[in-house]
């Protein structure tokens, strides 16, 4: 039996000692070696310089047994079934560190994340989960989950989101987008499961009338066939069918802390599937320059949340996690001249199976719902609004009351005893200064199970507490100055 061997390096030491034990372990000849080594030196250049790795091997991970069973152990050239591991850390330990029950607190601090170096040569980047604190540029929000793994059998956690890179044999970056997502959802709610690259085959197979494997990529009904079979209310946007409203849309869900399916194309056959899980956060020089607006009257001058240019974070196996780049240029973070030009021409949403009003409609709802009271009970004279509008669950929702203090006690108790859904779309009232320091002076609170146009559960504006009651409007004076925003959805 060959027993585990470890070893701490400084990162820009990591592929020296995996490239030899490429050589000495799995007898890699020189030019496979050399394109993997790049593969992960790529991977790595994207990680801070500071950081130190410890290297584990063998090391039997879950996902890649799983291809090797169903798949590679049937071909006739051999394939190893042992990875490696490499886990990250923010400061330089020894070995022995490990036994020392005194500091493991300190190193479980340190932890920041692992990386599977998977024999799948040269595409060896397997499944991932790195903090973003260990990446060079990590200014963002993202939806992010904590795992607990081990490092040298040590017990530790990670926050972040999955990440893995196709192997282009039985799992392309359609197989590969399903995974993370579920490993994501699965790992965070109880109502879903992890899942196994066979798993996603199987649900496939029911559907399609030739072989899964090798894989040669999925469609997005594919995918969102996939999605709906593993729990899913899933929902298919088209930028053909949605035009301007289009990209709007699809921030709405990011901001809801829903990773996102995106598929682009462009027009020299590339057809690509990407996560897009979150943004970077926004500056004040990005609040300023928002300039188109809707006139409500009273002088109420309304601005979309989503108009605030900022880049997102993008999840794609070819490259390293966490990367840049606007909506409108999905691939610009591809040097290679045929993926220039890569649009998104639809998403796919995972959503709770009992969401029935989509973004699209309780956009447009909260903008009738601002219009009316703007109109009614003349609130919002003279004001600059920017409205935000994101879908929450309300257990989380109220979580968060319950330790807001900048908000005042009775609109607060208001809110906290009033009986929401599971999941709520919540509308945030706030202007150009107020949003700057993460602050908003009113909110409307709208029911995501409805369909039709009574969806409204209450709201704080001007200074009235707000609900409806058969169509009428009841409204309870309140003391409201500003308060700090929801700010659970991306982290």
């Amino acid at each position: 039996m060959q027993l585990i061997t470890t070893q701490f390096l400084p990162i820009n030491k990591v592929d020296i000692y995996i490239n030899e034990l490429f050589e000495k372990k799995y007898h890699l000849h020189q030019y496979p070696r050399t394109s993997s080594i790049n593969a992960l030196k790529n991977y790595l250049s994207h990680l801070r310089d500071d950081i130190y790795v410890l290297v584990e091997h063998p090391y039997v991970d879950k996902v890649y047994r799983d291809s090797y069973y169903h798949y590679y152990s049937s071909k006739n050239q051999e394939y190893h079934r042992d990875c490696a591991r490499l886990s990250f850390f923010s400061k330089e330990l020894k070995l022995e560190d490990f036994r020392n029950v005194k500091i493991h607190e300190e190193i479980r601090e340190s932890y920041l994340g692992f990386t599977i170096i998977r024999p799948t040569f040269p595409q060896v980047i397997g499944r991932s989960i790195i903090s973003p604190e260990a990446i060079k540029r990590n200014n963002f929000r993202i939806c992010s989950v904590t795992v607990d793994v081990t490092a040298n059998s040590l017990k530790t956690s990670v926050t972040g989101f999955p990440h893995a890179s196709q192997n282009s044999e039985t799992i392309t970056c359609a197989e590969t987008t399903i995974w993370c997502i579920m490993e994501y959802f699965g790992m965070r709610y109880p109502e879903y499961r992890p899942t196994l690259p066979s798993k996603i085959g199987a649900i496939l197979a029911s559907q399609s009338f030739e072989r899964l494997l090798p894989s040669k990529g999925l469609t997005a009904q594919q995918i969102s066939f996939a999605l709906r079979e593993l729990g899913f209310g899933v929902k298919i946007y088209s930028k053909e069918a949605y035009g301007n409203e289009f990209l709007k849309l699809l921030k709405m869900y990011i901001e809801s802390g829903i990773p996102v399916v995106s598929a682009i194309q462009n027009t020299q056959g590339i057809g690509h599937a990407q996560s897009i899980i979150g943004r970077e956060r926004f500056s004040d020089t990005d609040v300023d320059a928002l300039v188109t607006y809707e006139d409500y009257g009273n002088n109420v001058l309304v601005y979309d949340f989503e108009d605030i240019n900022v880049d997102y974070v993008f999840m794609d196996d070819n490259h390293p996690p966490y990367m840049h780049s606007k909506l409108e240029f999905p691939s610009s973070f591809y040097p290679q001249a045929n993926w220039a030009g890569c649009e998104i021409k639809s998403f796919i949403v995972p959503l709770y199976s009992k969401i029935y009003m989509d973004a699209g409609e309780a956009r447009t709802f909260a903008k009738s719902v601002l219009k009316r009271y703007v109109t009614q009970l003349n609130v919002l004279k003279d004001t600059d609004v920017i409205l935000k509008v994101f879908l929450a669950s309300s257990r989380s929702y109220k979580n968060e009351l319950t330790g807001n203090e900048t908000l005042k006690t009775l609109p607060r108790e208001l809110l906290l005893r009033l009986p929401m859904p599971k999941f709520i779309w919540v509308a945030e009232l706030s202007t150009k200064e107020l949003i700057k320091k993460n602050n908003i002076n009113g909110v409307f609170i709208l029911d995501a199970t409805e369909t039709n146009r009574q969806g409204l559960i209450a709201g704080l504006v001007g200074n009235y507490y707000l609900t409806e009651n058969l169509n009428e409007i009841v409204q309870i004076n309140v003391p409201l100055s500003p308060f700090k925003n929801f700010n659970n959805n991306l982290r």
